[in-house]
């Protein structure tokens, strides 16, 4: 006897099923939202930003190159929407862009175990450093807790942070890994400078015309780091993009100037809003012209040299009186102190900091420097495995920016523009924690304006691997698939 199984017609159709389900969902949500505003515990800015975030990933799973356009979207969530980010039940708030990073690069992490086909890396040297230094970061939590001074002074919040401490330390560069596997066209690397200048150009103009709204969108996201990517994107256009108009050149030039006159002049006393920005574009003079770097270098050293009292007086004497310049040497020693009672692993994401309350209450303070927060909070382990991966990020950078030498077009400025970032970004650790943001310094809300960094890495390693296939074309065609390399 033969069995047939007939689907069963319900007596409404699906859509009437989905507005059903939304419209009984929003009044469940509805009491809960009121009863949250009304104690004071619920922002209302998180209704609005939820529902554009709700019907902003519905879109993404439906459209193709939602991966790609996914950074997009977080370079736009880090730069502008600063003002957007979610409680925790502390002082400390998620940042938009987080939320974002980890709604990309989790699920991407999880094909790689449950894919079909599973996920693979693309080749490249800075895999394994980058894995084994998230490795190494959870280690780290693990062992602080194991290891930890019996006498130390911990409360009630540290846990939670040590946790938040511990996702952003992991989380950036898994994004970095994330956008050097997912860009597979140029014209995403086109569309991530478009939202870095476009964004520099809009928050110098709110800069100068009405600093309270810029401040609104786009404090958070264009600290750190961001000054130099702007300004070295500009000028990398301007020196490198053979095919721009004289014009267009020019406009590039002035902003570029406007750039230095917002930091330098204006800004003087905040040095690692100028010295990573003057470092990169010196870095990109020497790359396109060896005497026009020595015609620069000439003129800056005869400049400081005729204004030495004055920077001296407003930058070495001003950092001395706000508890800077030498004053942070005295940090550092003190952390290396500590590191030397932990020195494997450190004391854990955000760990020296129970450190300094317990022993050190009168002045307890963060380093204002990566390198030495890497080094306490992963040891000499983690900190070693970091040097390495930024020299394998040199490596990647110089491999990228030969196989574009002399095109003159935007593959050879983007190449070009992030080596000489590394660079920068290599100054740019010395002055703060603008690559990994500490937690009780920038706090996780620091993620907005380090993501830059990890996503334009990111895109530097991508255009790396895109150039690569053009080479072995006929070899790969002729053998086996190219080897991959899997997690």
């Amino acid at each position: 006897m033969t069995f047939h199984l007939h689907r069963i017609r319900l007596p409404f159709d699906r859509y009437a099923l989905l507005n059903f389900l939304v419209v009984s969902g929003v009044l469940l949500i509805i009491p809960p939202v009121i009863f949250l505003y009304v104690r004071g515990r619920f922002d209302p800015l998180l209704i609005g930003a939820g529902i554009v975030g709700v019907i902003v990933a519905l879109r993404l799973i439906q459209v193709k190159d939602r991966g790609n356009k996914g950074i997009v979207l977080l370079l736009i969530a880090g730069a502008t929407l600063s003002f957007v980010s979610l409680p925790t039940g502390r002082e400390s708030r998620v940042p938009l862009s987080m939320v974002v990073a980890m709604m990309l690069v989790i699920p991407w992490l999880l094909s790689m175990a449950w894919g079909k086909p599973p996920t693979r890396l693309r080749p490249s040297p800075i895999n394994k450093p980058l894995v084994a230094f998230v490795i190494v970061g959870i280690i780290a939590y693990l062992w602080s807790l194991v290891f930890r001074d019996p006498i130390l002074y911990i409360w009630s919040s540290f846990p939670v942070v040590q946790l938040a401490a511990l996702t952003v330390n992991s989380l950036l560069p898994l994004t970095l890994l994330y956008v050097g596997n997912q860009v597979n066209d140029v014209k995403w690397l086109k569309y991530m400078v478009g939202v870095v200048l476009i964004t520099g150009v809009l928050s110098l103009a709110f800069f100068f015309l009405n600093p309270r709204i810029g401040d609104l969108f786009f404090y958070r996201g264009t600290r750190g780091l961001f000054s130099m990517w702007v300004a070295a994107f500009a000028y990398g256009l301007a020196l490198f993009h053979k095919d721009l108009k004289f014009w267009q050149r020019i406009l590039l030039f002035l902003f570029v100037a406007l750039l230095v006159y917002r930091y330098f002049i204006i800004g003087m006393s905040w040095v690692s809003g100028w010295l990573p920005l003057g470092v990169a574009c010196m870095v990109l003079t020497w790359l396109r012209s060896r005497r026009l770097f020595v015609g620069f270098f000439a003129i800056g050293l005869v400049y400081l040299a005729l204004n030495f009292d004055f920077y001296y007086q407003n930058i070495v004497i001003a950092e001395e009186e706000g508890g800077s310049g030498t004053g942070r040497v005295e940090l550092w020693m003190r952390n290396l102190n500590h590191v030397a009672q932990h020195p494997l692993f450190g004391m854990g994401p955000a760990g020296y900091a129970i450190y300094n309350m317990t022993y050190h209450s009168e002045d307890a303070r963060s380093t204002h420097n990566n390198y030495f927060d890497i080094l306490a909070q992963t040891g000499v382990i983690g900190f070693t495995i970091f040097i390495v991966f930024l020299t394998r990020l040199l490596q990647v950078g110089r491999q990228t920016l030969r196989r574009y030498s002399g095109k003159g077009n935007f593959e050879e400025v983007f190449a070009a523009v992030t080596l000489s970032g590394v660079v920068g970004a290599m100054v740019g650790m010395m002055l703060g924690d603008w690559m990994l943001p500490f937690a009780y310094n920038e706090t996780i809300g620091g993620f907005d304006n380090a993501v830059l960094s990890w996503v334009m890495f990111g895109g530097m390693a991508a255009l790396g691997a895109l150039a690569a296939p053009s080479a072995n074309q006929h070899e790969a065609s002729s053998t086996v698939e190219p080897e991959i390399e899997r997690v």
